[in-house]
């Protein structure tokens, strides 16, 4: 067994079917030595072998998504300051704000009811007391309606203009005829006598024709309106256009030469009277109602158709100054 130990091995490989004889050594490593060779090799490579990273970026698997990626270079965000203590000073605010709410809504609800302590007073009550209410002594004035104002009239002429009416009313006055103009729809009338029915404004107007003066005898309406007005001159304005038609029919029959009967004197003067005890501030409607209370009284005393005519005088500058309110 020794002596064929010792003999070289050898190693025979057919080739194509022909035997080659080939020799090898066998060589026999210390396995210790050869463990750390080895190692010694692996290490070796590892210090030059050089790792190469794909230059993309490796993307992420599709049931995943990327959020909130932050580059590295970047820094880190602060973290915002949370005051601890702002939900308690917002409840505190809170409730100062309640309370001052509170105190200012029960101090006002107080004073209602201190100021109305007394008995309550109806709504009708409340009403009148605004409009009759005064300041300085004087009335407290209201917008006020006054409904239409119809009566029959001695038409004279009709003019666009001013100019033209006042040169109408200059020869009128030559002639010692009483006139008044109204202003009505843009248009200046000439007033020349007012009768209470159109029948008597006719016979009136024939009167006047006798004296050359050429007339149209109609009814005459002054629509309703809007006045500033305390309450009393409401009332006022009210009765004294219904006594302006009882004392135009009077004066229209006294022209005429005619005798008005005793009823209807005793009514012109009572509703005189009504009216003097009416108080009125305005300026222009204590005009009128010195023209119609001095056009009753004149009725109630007149004697000649020259006492009738100066009646008419006066209903006119009433129609007047009731047509400019």
């Amino acid at each position: 067994m020794d002596k064929q130990g010792k003999k070289d091995k050898k190693i025979s490989i057919k080739i194509n079917g022909e035997k080659t004889k080939f020799e090898e050594d066998l060589l026999v490593y210390d396995w210790k030595l050869g463990e750390s060779e080895a190692a010694a090799g692996e290490e070796a490579e590892d210090k030059g072998f050089d790792w190469i990273l794909p230059d993309e970026e490796a993307e992420p698997p599709k049931e995943y998504k990327k959020i909130n990626y932050v580059n590295g270079s970047n820094k880190k965000k602060r973290k915002s300051f949370k005051n601890p203590f702002q939900d308690s000073v917002n409840l505190v605010m809170s409730l100062i704000g309640a309370i001052v709410v509170g105190a200012v809504l029960g101090f006002g609800t107080l004073k209602v009811i201190t100021t109305t302590d007394g008995p309550a007073s109806p709504a009708s009550t409340l009403q009148d007391s605004t409009e009759v209410g005064s300041t300085d002594g004087k009335q407290a004035v209201t917008a006020v309606e006054l409904p239409d104002f119809t009566t029959s009239i001695l038409q004279g002429g009709v003019f666009s203009t001013e100019e033209a009416l006042n040169a109408m009313k200059d020869q009128l006055t030559g002639k010692g005829l009483a006139s008044a103009s109204v202003e009505k729809d843009g248009q200046f009338f000439l007033l020349l006598g007012v009768s209470g029915d159109l029948e008597t404004a006719k016979s009136l107007g024939g009167k006047l024709k006798d004296q050359g003066v050429d007339v149209y005898a109609k009814d005459f309406v002054l629509g309703s309106k809007g006045v500033n007005a305390s309450k009393e001159e409401k009332t006022f304005l009210e009765k004294g256009n219904a006594l302006f038609n009882t004392i135009a029919q009077v004066s229209s029959v006294g022209v005429t030469g005619d005798t008005p009967d005793d009823s209807t004197i005793k009514a012109i003067q009572s509703g005189v009277k009504e009216l003097e005890s009416i108080k009125v501030s305005q300026e222009s409607i204590t005009s009128m109602g010195k023209s119609l209370i001095n056009a009753g009284n004149l009725a109630s005393s007149m004697k000649t158709p020259e006492d009738a005519a100066e009646v008419q005088g006066e209903l006119l500058t009433y129609l007047h100054l009731y047509s400019g309110l």
